[in-house]
């Protein structure tokens, strides 16, 4: 769906649970503090859908603003709350001249820090 270029039929579901797969191993490991999700797509099943999804489950983490600069934010629903959503940003095709584009910067909390180095 709606990828252009031979994106083999996938749906936007199948990208999504994927992208979910690869995120949550990234999060699982101990020693890592962040890890930046980003995605070339505007589909929000792919965008703010895998982040609320991926902050379900792991323990520890959270959101911090990703490129604090860039004036378009994620967008609140799919399960992401308005604050955390505000913390993403995207690229949108018209208005940012791009193909689309999502960033999610996951920072792992202190105390989770310290439990992993310990």
């Amino acid at each position: 769906g709606g990828r252009g270029g031979g994106g083999g039929g996938k749906s936007v579901a199948a990208y999504a649970g994927g992208q979910l797969r690869l995120l949550r191993a990234a999060l699982s490991w101990p020693s890592v503090r962040e890890v930046v999700y980003s995605t070339c797509s505007v589909h929000c099943a792919e965008n703010e859908a895998v982040v609320a999804a991926a902050l379900e489950t792991a323990e520890g983490w959270t959101l911090r603003p990703a490129l604090p600069r860039w004036h378009r934010r994620g967008e609140a629903g799919a399960g992401l709350p308005a604050q955390l959503a505000l913390a993403c940003c995207r690229f949108c095709p018209r208005e940012d001249l791009t193909a689309g584009f999502f960033v999610a910067c996951f920072t792992r909390l202190a105390r989770s820090v310290e439990e992993c180095s310990s």
